[in-house]
């Protein structure tokens, strides 16, 4: 669907990145008008559900990487990112600035069978039989949350928050700064008596919550773009 609607043009591209990085970097920025953006150069609605759980599903797997030492086992036109200790993430917003949401994700019909597989991928994570205990599961996933500025599921209080837990101070570090999540942060988690499926499941946890909010936030963008 996206392939087709994309073509060469090179002004479609260039919206298509700035939209990628906004809602990867600073999803809290993105509205209608960045939809209507993405519009006007002639995409369609489910093609820009499309972007949206694209940039969404990436977000997931770049935090699976970097919270597991995985190298990227395909090739990308977009130089290697090199992490330098005065890297630091866009600053959050306060609360109040977040941008409007609603838990349920409608506009995720328009991707052929995304709900099913979505709802399947959460409840396997959140309430299937795994390492870690449900209330934890959802702390990680409020923590994740509070860093993209998702209202729905994030508590106001619980951004930007110094975290004294090592397993929430991961969960932040790794959805805020995936790039700066390193073997002393996984040993932290060692030293607390979890094992490494205990360690994969808080990062699948927060590698889902990173990608739902995003692609809450995006759908809805494209919810209110069609008022």
């Amino acid at each position: 669907m996206l392939g087709e609607a994309l073509g060469d043009l090179p002004d479609q591209q260039a919206c298509l990145v700035d939209f990628a990085r906004a809602l990867t970097v600073r999803p809290w920025t993105v509205g209608p008008d960045d939809v209507r953006r993405l519009a006007a150069t002639g995409l369609s609605r489910p093609a820009i559900a499309n972007v949206v759980g694209l940039v969404a599903m990436f977000n997931y797997l770049t935090r699976a990487a970097d919270g597991t030492g995985i190298e990227a086992d395909y090739g990308s036109v977009l130089p290697e990112f090199v992490y330098r200790n005065g890297t630091e993430p866009a600053p959050r917003p306060g609360p109040a600035e977040w941008p409007p949401v609603e838990r349920p994700m409608e506009l995720l019909a328009l991707l052929p069978d995304a709900p099913a597989a979505w709802d399947r991928w959460r409840e396997y994570l959140f309430d299937g039989p795994l390492a870690l205990p449900p209330a934890t599961r959802l702390r990680l996933a409020e923590i994740a949350a509070a860093a993209a500025c998702d209202r729905a599921l994030a508590a106001p209080d619980g951004a930007g928050v110094d975290f004294a837990d090592p397993l929430e101070r991961f969960a932040d570090t790794l959805s805020r700064a995936p790039w700066a999540v390193g073997q002393a942060d996984v040993d932290a988690l060692r030293a607390t008596g979890l094992d490494d499926l205990a360690v994969l499941h808080a990062v699948a946890v927060v590698g889902f919550q990173s990608a739902e909010s995003r692609l809450r936030i995006g759908l809805a963008a494209l919810a209110r773009a069609g008022d």
